[in-house]
């Protein structure tokens, strides 16, 4: 087996190839209070191998559970794909206030998750600041409401929104905070939001003490101003709701056009915006969070001579500079590995594609600080391929190269 930080990966079942043989735990369905088989500890072993075949089975529940859900078991034949070894999952679920006849069914949405680096102890406080660096937005959102006195109603949110692929990790981070809700946004999205002025202030105490690092954190700023206007009810204010509205016009896209035309610029006063500035990369686990969200890891190859090589980037707004050039420190790259795009595209880019710093130090700093979600789908893969690239074999076998390009098939916005 491999290991990646703390996870062990790849790792191969100890029947892989015959029937996965059905443990059961020790438990008593009349008196279980709290978690008797601590960790799903096994005490028994029964299965009749050529009965069990490939049969799945669902539990029945007696009555419902809040935040309880059932899930349909199957058995695992072998754990191969391709040359590798990997373990795809394994489940486990509390065994505490059993609704189930059948205990090893019941799994909890609280201490589920899909995610192959979660560990028992939670997200990295700095890994969810910096993946919401990467895909969080704070707003304030202005809506009309006629059976209010002012007329509108304001409503500060704070959201991620992801690709449905992506669920696990939204359902991770919600479980972390503790706070906010997740709904579908589109038919391929998802959203985590924090909208309850009860729960607001559970964001900025993350965030004022695991601070943003981006141009993100002016809007993090003006959100928090906005936040105390409304805590103290001047919202409720027409001079609160103005200040608000003065505020929001320097917040990610402006003002909606409804309220500029109920707003003129002239009654609106102005608020200046807080001035930015870079103050260096806090941690590792901020990069490895901003990297989750904004990184690419890719297997590219030049048809002129079939060359393939391994490269990581990361693609930022220009405003975001000295944010790649911070992480060009960590990774001890030179500034002339930032390299600029054309300035009409006001975006800057950067690439580490030499092969010896990819294996020797973008590989190694990613296995120490683990990336979440579907991107830690694409780093294994990708260390897969820096692996092979590293032995220059594809260079003399075609089975091997053919491999790389399956591999790298599926990768990115490939991957289902």
């Amino acid at each position: 087996a491999k290991r990646f930080g703390k996870m062990l990966m790849w790792a191969q079942l100890p029947n892989s190839g015959e029937t996965l043989k059905l443990l059961i735990p020790s438990y008593s369905r009349k008196a279980i209070s709290g978690q008797s088989n601590y960790l799903g500890m096994v005490t028994s072993q029964k299965i009749d191998e050529n009965q069990m075949g490939d049969r799945g089975s669902k539990s029945e529940i007696q009555s419902p559970q809040p935040n309880v859900f059932s899930v349909k078991e199957q058995r695992v034949d072998g754990s191969y794909f391709g040359f590798y070894s990997k373990l795809r999952c394994t489940l486990m679920g509390g065994e505490s206030r059993y609704q189930f006849k059948i205990p090893s069914k019941q799994f909890t949405k609280k201490l589920f998750s899909t995610l192959n680096t979660r560990n028992e102890t939670g997200i990295n406080p700095w890994f969810l600041t910096g993946f919401a660096d990467a895909e969080g937005c704070f707003s304030i959102k202005i809506q009309q409401n006629a059976k209010l006195k002012i007329k509108w109603r304001i409503r500060p949110v704070f959201s991620i929104t992801l690709h449905i692929k992506d669920l696990a990790l939204l359902e991770s981070i919600k479980n972390n905070l503790g706070v906010g809700n997740i709904s579908k946004s589109g038919d391929k999205a998802v959203m985590y939001a924090v909208d309850s002025i009860k729960e607001i202030p559970v964001i900025i105490n993350h965030f004022d003490k695991y601070p943003l690092v981006t141009q993100k954190l002016s809007d993090y700023l003006i959100f928090k101003e906005c936040f105390e206007i409304i805590k103290q009810g001047y919202h409720l204010t027409e001079t609160g709701l103005l200040k608000i509205i003065g505020l929001k016009s320097n917040l990610n896209l402006g003002l909606p056009v409804k309220v500029k035309e109920a707003f003129p610029p002239e009654e609106v006063p102005k608020v200046n915006k807080s001035e930015y500035k870079f103050n260096g990369i806090p941690n590792p686990f901020w990069i490895s969070g901003f990297t989750s969200g904004e990184g690419s890891f890719q297997i590219l190859s030049r048809s002129s001579n079939n060359e393939l090589f391994a490269r990581f980037s990361i693609h930022l707004h220009l405003r975001d500079l000295e944010v790649l050039e911070g992480i060009s420190a960590y990774f001890k790259e030179k500034e002339s590995d930032i390299k600029k795009l054309s300035l009409s595209e006001k975006s800057a880019q950067l690439q580490i594609s030499k092969i010896s710093v990819v294996n020797n130090i973008v590989v190694p700093f990613f296995k120490k600080h683990p990336l979440l979600g579907m991107k830690s789908l694409d780093f294994i893969d990708f260390c897969t391929v820096c692996d092979i690239l590293k032995t220059k074999k594809h260079l003399t076998s075609k089975s091997v190269y053919n491999q790389i390009i399956e591999i790298k098939s599926g990768m990115n916005l490939n991957r289902k």
